[in-house]
């Protein structure tokens, strides 16, 4: 089992925290694309040395991440989104890995809802909603003053429609991108996996989502096996007001005993990477995490 950590999470420069990775017991880092090698800042002499000094602490590049502030495939700076990933993918091969994560945000559903409420009478329309005098109502195909809002259909096919040219492109340059979804709606999930042709697609899979989203991480992944390609570890609790909380790996909820071995029954190969959102003692936590799964490990 491959394990790594995210360089963010340990409070230091880069190179610091590369040896502290080295130090943990990782054999990968995996990397921020807008706070520590942001594509327009890094040459390729500037990458050739970073990935020399990761060798020699005896360790690999495990992953970019391109940490978007929007879903994938929402409207607003889309183009400029889309052109940030494809230098993220470019820069991932010169680093010597094929792991891209970008965020998804949920997967829209492919049905039409919007037009199956309408024939069954559920949804309003222009003649019994007033919706030229009352600005918050909503008619079918209302518009909110110039932007229009797309469906929840519309949205699955644009998502689609992105995926399919970025996995084209990642095709032709040697990467796989590895997919942050919301949650873990295994219909959902399925439906678009299936959809995208152009190149290779994988999912990320992260417990702690599956316990933040109400849903029990061990079934999810033997759900979703086929599809994940990445693992983020990280554990969480459930409040008791049924929200959840990210807290270190061990002090939640997610059985890694047996999640573990499950990534071995399954002859999961990809990264396993240990992360720490939040927290006073990141760094730590991280160390003990790593610490933590290699105990594990070493018991089968």
């Amino acid at each position: 089992m491959r394990l790594a950590v995210a360089t963010e999470d340990l409070g230091s420069t880069l190179r610091a925290a590369i040896h502290k990775a080295a130090d943990a017991g990782a054999v990968g880092v995996r990397l921020n694309t807008r706070t520590e090698v942001r594509p327009d800042q890094f040459t390729d002499t500037a990458l050739r040395q970073l990935k020399l000094l990761i060798a020699e602490r005896q360790m690999k590049v495990a992953g970019l991440l391109f940490p978007s502030r929007r879903s994938l495939y929402e409207q607003e700076n889309l183009e400029r989104r889309l052109e940030g990933i494809r230098r993220v993918m470019v820069q991932a091969q010169k680093l010597g890995t094929r792991e891209v994560l970008i965020r998804c945000g949920r997967i829209p559903s492919p049905a039409m809802v919007d037009d199956l409420e309408a024939s069954a009478g559920f949804a309003p329309t222009d003649s019994n909603v007033d919706s030229l005098a009352n600005p918050f109502s909503f008619a079918a195909g209302q518009s909110i003053g110039a932007k229009r809002v797309m469906s929840s259909a519309e949205q699955y096919t644009m998502l689609v429609e992105i995926l399919d040219d970025l996995t084209r492109y990642g095709n032709h340059v040697g990467c796989t991108l590895q997919l942050q979804v919301a949650s873990y709606n295994v219909g959902l999930v399925a439906s678009l996996m299936s959809a995208v042709s152009g190149g290779p697609l994988q999912i990320v899979f992260d417990p702690a989502t599956a316990v933040m989203t109400g849903s029990d991480p061990i079934q999810d992944f033997r759900n979703l096996y086929g599809y994940v390609g990445y693992v983020r570890a990280r554990d969480a609790i459930r409040d008791v007001d049924g929200a959840g909380v990210e807290v270190a790996l061990g002090d939640g909820i997610v059985d890694w005993t047996e999640l573990i071995p499950t990534l071995s029954e399954a002859e999961f190969k990809g990264w396993v990477c240990v992360e720490r959102a939040g927290g006073d003692h990141r760094a730590d936590d991280v160390s003990s995490g790593i610490a933590r799964l290699n105990e594990i490990v070493g018991q089968f």
